[in-house]
């Protein structure tokens, strides 16, 4: 399955998707506005953004996601393998090493 581009201000939407959903979609506004310090426009717009390129849907004032957080995790770790460890999952460990210690 190929798994949308999710950018970080998207994402920190997820999280909170994932922990709350079925959640109605203004008490996501509410937990936006309090964790994110986001609008309520915002909220909307990145739920719209998210809804359009099928990561979560929004029905009936209802928001759920579509896209498992593991998959998107996968996703993203992908991405950062390719673009900073010239997909060198060795290089990647050698990394996570040096900041674990």
């Amino acid at each position: 399955m190929n798994i949308p581009t999710i950018f970080e201000s998207e994402y920190r939407l997820c999280l909170l998707i994932w922990e709350y959903e079925p959640i109605r979609s203004g008490a996501l506004v509410n937990l936006c506005q309090s964790r994110l310090h986001w609008s309520k426009s915002t909220t909307y717009t990145v739920i719209r953004r998210l809804s359009d390129r099928g990561v979560l849907e929004n029905h009936n004032a209802v928001v759920r996601s579509l896209t498992p957080k593991e998959q998107v995790q996968d996703a993203l770790l992908e991405s950062v393998l390719v673009k900073y460890f010239e997909g060198s999952v060795p290089s990647l460990s050698a990394a996570l090493s040096r900041i674990t210690k």
